[in-house]
């Protein structure tokens, strides 16, 4: 027999307060005593120590309810710990060790921790080992109570994890869900990449044109750059002679502009001198004008004064008048509130009075009426006993009765309800078939529906694997089509380049393209164009051909010598430049020289240039006489050996003359020449690329009609995916709610047979309860008519205390008083009132009085004043008169203006010649500032288009000068003089910057970078297309795997099962089905048990015992087919009799020569299989004790009494 844990140590653990050892033996070990004497928490011990997570498996809530808690005589723990010891002897464990200690320790603080060896590990580390070793992920080895008949309580699909466990396929299923987690992810991820690859594909377009655009636009701003030096090298020293001659202008007028300054200032000192004169003499007249108007304005301000005083009298007056006749009034209402006062005080006296007899009487009255209601209420308290006796009585009366009643109504309605029952009890047992009968229709669609979604599945698997290719074939086609695109923007580009220059007459010579643009303006007639024009060049021979036309490369043709005539005259003007022109009728046949016999010499110029036949004279005449060499070294031996005018000219450009000159250097117009070939060129690599875009696009539109065709039957192929997975999961939720319907309706059938015995039990109670209410009803109607008789003789003595005529006399002189109270405070307020009337009246005469005294006053004072005010009036009118005599003289001497306009007038002209030089100096002022300004902004362009420059600056101009950073200052050359076309260039090169428009400068780097990202996502997309493949064939293998360990399980765990429900029920038979057969992966398990004598029947109908030994045989089938190192079993006998539990203890050790058995149970004949017992009690500290025996050291009161 194995010994697989040797010991096991609790501290602190729940009941086990106390430090415990259990050393458990190799095959069967007991646990007995009490109940509630804490031997489920050996268990519950060893399910913790194991790396239990579950606090319900745990009967707990938390943490800390692992800790003993205390008690009244024993203070509570601080930290729960459990160690296990295994034996390792055979390295059934993972672990080099022949030993090994596993300790679990909790804290009150809830924190945990878990030790192997004394070293502290992970939750994870444990599990990985008691994985490896059987004893982790198998629900039957560690039975607590009441889970032994959960194993048939579990539903089909549940009950499929106690068979993985045992066929060890619980890692594959774990390693399949996470395959199926990553696949799931995985393709996430891939509709993301190709999401954004969708998205990059037309941005790396774009890209790619702006970098082309960009490469072309820093082309042409570095030939505008070139331009502009050479403008900006002329335009800045003009501007610097500008303003050097503003600044001359400047100073002159500045001379010219002191003189009228000075000339203005005498004038003006000498005509300041009169007008102060003047200016002395009219601030006198002032000062004397300035009094005059003062004095008149005092006298008017004395007249409305008067005015006001005299209009303030006259109301005075008629206020004083007003006021006497309401001093009479108030004096006459004065009086009659004297009257009325006096009268108000006799009514007072006589209110009073009456108040005072009234409030006696009523005193009277209710003594009288307290003392009869003293005697009525001891009456009165005699009748109410009798009558809630009576009551009492009655209300006993009437309980029985209403018990009677409904003790009657419960008998009828449980008699109607046990035939109700019978007829229900028949129904269910019917519903019951048809259910079960459902249920297997149910089964039957849901297996239809699982076919047809896997049909779904591959067909859908077909479509998007089509669909990839053509979606792959597309963007392979559109990548080709972006860049063929590209390569025709460039192309075309080009041509527009080539041809702009062409109409631009660019690159030709100042007379060639002055006589050109006359000709396109009709102004001569017969010009054929150039010579370069007309002429088709080899590539490798265009520098040669060039040196060797020189001037004549842009020749004019021309038909006349007529033309020649006004080709010459238009050449006439000063501005037209010189020509090279080709009368073609008038030239002189030449013919060509015959070439060397040489490899080294190509041949004459003539013979190598294609040219139209009527051309072919000027050719022979300009290149007849040239021969082509390779190199330097052939042509110098070839010139030798030649007489003029022969010429050698080299593939470099380079002219050997007969005569002994050379010409070398870069020919003028080599470009010029190419133009034809590289026009003819570009315009078929154009038609070229047309013809294989048009080509792509037909293609990508078949594609995309293919791809969309692809895409509506992938959309319509997953459309029935889904509806066949809504078909599969519906026949899935119609099975499991016809399982839960039969299973219900199986309960349903228990319950009211249940209904019906309780009811019949119902019943005779009921009849029983109504005997005995009858014969106490009868009892209390004898005492109810006893009572009635007492209240009746009370009622009569109670009746004659009466109160009415006492009570009316009361209520009579309280309303009397209540009146006179009334009628004496309405005569108290009405004296109140009239006395502050009098008060008010007497306060308003005393007011008035002092008013008109005040009025008096005031009149008598408006006359004094009124006096004063006619005195100063006068004076006033006296010195306004002597003013007027000092006045009207000095005003006749202002009046003599002769002499003041001839001052004017000399001042006036001064001024206008002083307005003059000013307005001259202020406009050279303004030529200086603006020549500054042009300067200023030419400089500011200049370094806008060029960055860092060094300026050369002339006479006393000053500015800027930048640190000689070598390579980043620019130089600007001097230039006296501009080129005429120069202007023209520089339009066409801005204009070709504006044509190109907006540019993003960091095209170049955007493009490259997306490329990169681009080529990142096409790796990234075909990874994930590989790992899911990866993980559809991981999956398949892990189900192919679940399949064959989960069958070969079942088929051993089936037929031990049918052995060991026949050992233990003595008969019968019991079989294993499979729920679904084809689906090995997801089937479910059902049982099907026939007892001994009996039919096959459901789970349901068997009772505890017979459902405990069912649920026994298929644990132990589990473990004797796939046995766990060690099993604890907690009172799962308890539900047996004695004859099934001497077979359960049998098999029991039987199963303990592959399994080390911890057993815990009231049961003695199970004890009798154990080879070490441990008793377990409970103290009064509330701490669990525990004894250890040997069975043959066991009595049998030891064993009774740890087994009640």
């Amino acid at each position: 027999m194995p010994l697989r844990i040797k010991s096991l140590e609790l501290h602190g653990y729940k009941t086990f307060a106390e430090r415990t050892l259990f050393e458990f033996a190799e095959g069967i070990t007991a646990i007995v005593g009490p109940n509630g004497s804490g031997k489920s928490n050996i268990a519950d011990a060893l399910r913790w120590v194991l790396g239990e997570q579950s606090y319900s498996l745990l009967r707990a809530r938390r943490t800390e309810d692992m800790i003993f808690s205390g008690s009244e005589q024993r203070s509570r723990a601080g930290m729960a710990s459990a160690t296990v010891l295994f034996d390792n002897s055979d390295n059934w464990l993972p672990l080099e060790f022949s030993e090994v200690t596993l300790a679990r320790r909790a804290y009150r603080d809830g924190r945990n921790e878990y030790l192997l060896n004394n070293q502290t590990v992970r939750l994870k580390d444990i599990k990985e080992i008691l994985a490896k070793s059987g004893l982790s992920e198998r629900t039957y080895t560690i039975l607590g109570q009441g889970m032994v008949d959960a194993a048939l309580a579990l539903r089909a699909d549940e009950r499929r994890k106690l068979f993985e466990e045992a066929a060890g396929v619980g890692l594959y299923r774990a390693r399949r869900e996470e395959a199926l987690r990553r696949l799931d992810t995985t393709l996430r991820n891939l509709d993301r990449v190709q999401d954004i690859m969708a998205e990059l594909e037309p941005r790396l377009r774009t890209l790619e044109r702006q970098a082309r655009k960009a490469r072309e636009y820093a082309q042409a701003q570095a030939d505008l750059r070139l331009l502009l030096r050479e403008w900006y090298g002329y335009h800045w020293h003009r501007a610097q002679k500008d303003l050097a001659s503003a600044r001359g202008a400047v100073r002159e007028q500045e001379g010219r502009l002191q003189k009228a300054r000075q000339a203005y200032q005498e004038t003006q000192e000498k005509y300041n001198a009169f007008r102060e004169r003047l200016q002395a003499l009219r601030s006198q007249v002032s000062a004397w004008r300035s009094q005059l108007a003062a004095l008149q304005s005092r006298r008017e301000q004395i007249r409305r004064e008067m005015a006001v005083l005299e209009e303030r009298r006259r109301s005075l007056t008629l206020s004083q008048q007003e006021g006497e006749i309401e001093r009479e009034r108030l004096q006459a209402e004065l009086q009659v509130a004297h009257e009325r006062l006096h009268s108000a005080g006799e009514e007072v006296e006589r209110l009073q009075q009456e108040y005072e007899d009234a409030r006696t009487e009523a005193e009277t009255a209710q003594a009288a009426l307290q003392a009869r209601q003293k005697e009525r209420e001891q009456a009165e308290a005699r009748y109410q006993a009798a009558l809630q006796s009576l009551t009492n009585w009655r209300a006993r009366l009437a309980e029985l009765r209403a018990r009677r009643d409904e003790l009657q109504s419960r008998l009828e309605n449980h008699r109607e309800k046990l035939t109700s029952l019978e007829r229900d009890v028949h129904e269910a047992e019917q519903a019951l078939r048809d259910l079960e009968e459902r249920q297997h229709r149910a089964a039957l669609a849901r297996q239809e529906a699982e076919k047809a979604v896997q049909k779904a599945e591959r067909a859908l698997e077909e479509q998007r694997a089509r669909t990839v290719a053509l979606e792959e074939q597309r963007r392979t086609n559109l990548e080709e089509r972006a860049r063929l695109e590209a390569e025709q923007d460039r192309l075309q580009n080009r041509l527009d380049v080539l041809i702009q220059a062409e109409q631009s007459l660019a690159g030709y010579a100042e007379g060639a393209r002055f006589l050109l643009d006359a000709a396109r303006r009709s102004r001569l007639q017969g010009v054929r164009g150039a010579l370069s024009t007309a002429l088709s060049v080899p590539a490798e021979l265009e520098t040669a051909i060039a040196a060797a036309l020189g001037d004549y490369l842009d020749a004019v043709l021309l038909t006349s010598a007529e033309d020649v005539d006004r080709a010459l005259d238009l050449l006439s003007g000063d501005d037209a430049g010189r020509a090279a022109l080709l009368p073609l009728a008038h030239l002189i046949e030449s013919s060509p020289v015959s070439p060397p016999n040489d490899p080294a010499c190509l041949g004459v110029a003539s013979d190598l240039v294609q040219a139209p036949d009527d051309l072919r004279p000027a050719v022979d005449l300009l290149l007849g006489q040239v021969l082509i060499a390779r190199d330097r070294k052939s042509a110098r031996r070839f010139v030798r050996d030649a007489l003029p005018p022969v010429r050698v000219v080299t593939l470099r450009g380079e002219v050997f003359h007969a005569d002994g000159m050379v010409f070398a250097g870069k020919p003028r117009g080599a470009g010029m020449l190419s133009r034809p070939r590289q026009r003819k060129e570009l315009e078929e690599a154009l038609s070229k690329t047309a013809r294989k875009i048009d080509a792509l696009n037909d293609v990508l539109r078949r594609l995309g009609e293919e791809l969309a065709t692809s895409r509506d039957a992938q959309h319509r192929c997953e459309e029935d995916v889904r509806a066949a997975q809504r078909l599969l999961e519906e026949a899935r939720e119609a099975e499991r709610t016809v399982s839960l319907e039969v299973e219900a309706a199986r309960r349903q059938r228990t319950w009211q047979i249940e209904q019906y015995a309780q009811a019949k039990a119902e019943i005779e109670t009921l009849e029983a309860g109504c005997r005995h209410v009858d014969e106490e009803q009868a009892e209390v109607e004898s005492r109810v008519a006893e009572a009635r008789e007492g209240v009746q003789r009370l009622e009569g003595a109670f009746v004659s205390l009466d109160l009415d005529e006492a009570q009316e006399r009361v209520a009579y002189w309280r309303t009397r008083l209540a009146v006179a109270e009334r009628a004496l405070d309405d005569a108290r307020a009405r004296q109140a009132e009239r006395r502050e009337t009098l008060e008010g009246l007497e306060s308003r005469l005393r007011a008035l009085e002092e008013r008109l005294a005040q009025t008096g006053r005031e009149i008598k004072e408006l006359a004094v004043k009124y006096e004063e005010l006619a005195e100063q009036e006068g004076e006033i009118g006296a010195q306004v008169e002597a003013l007027r005599t000092q006045i009207e003289p000095a005003e006749k001497e202002l009046t003599e203006e002769a002499q003041i306009e001839a001052y004017q007038k000399a001042e006036n002209e001064a001024q206008r010649a002083l307005a003059l030089a000013e307005r001259l100096y202020a406009q050279a002022q303004l030529n200086l500032t603006r020549s500054q300004e042009r300067l200023d902004a030419l400089r500011q362009r200049i370094q806008d288009d060029f960055g860092l420059v060094q300026f050369d600056y002339e006479g006393e101009i000053a500015g800027p000068v930048p640190l000689p950073f070598e390579g980043m200052v620019e130089q600007l050359p001097v230039v006296t003089e501009l080129p005429p076309d120069l202007e023209e260039h520089l339009k066409q090169q801005r204009a070709h910057l504006r044509r190109l428009g907006p540019v993003n400068p960091e095209a170049e780097q955007e493009y490259a970078s997306e490329q990169a990202r681009y080529k990142f996502l096409t790796e990234q997309m075909e990874d994930l297309r590989k790992a899911e493949a990866d993980l559809r064939q991981v999956i398949a293998e892990l189900d192919d795997l679940t399949q064959r360990e989960f069958r070969k399980t079942f088929e051993a765990v089936a037929r031990e099962f049918r052995e060991i429900f026949t050992r233990l029920f003595g008969g019968g038979s019991a079989r294993l089905v499979l729920t679904d057969p084809d689906n090995l992966v997801e089937t479910g398990i059902d049982i099907e048990a026939r007892l001994p004598g009996r039919r096959e029947q459901g789970l349901a109908l068997l009772s505890g015992g017979e459902r405990s030994l069912t649920a026994i045989a298929l644990i132990f089938a589990l473990i004797k087919v796939s046995p766990p190192p060690v099993c604890v079993l907690d009172e799962v006998d308890a539900m047996l009799d004695e004859a099934n539990v001497v077979r359960f203890r049998e098999l029991l050790k039987e199963l303990s020569k592959e399994t080390q058995f911890l057993i815990i149970t009231h049961n003695r004949n199970t004890v009798q299989a154990a080879d070490v017992i441990y008793g377990v009690t409970m103290r009064r500290d509330s701490t669990s004790q525990v004894i250890s025996l040997k069975l043959d050291e066991i009595s049998d009161e030891m064993l009774d009494t740890y087994t009640r």
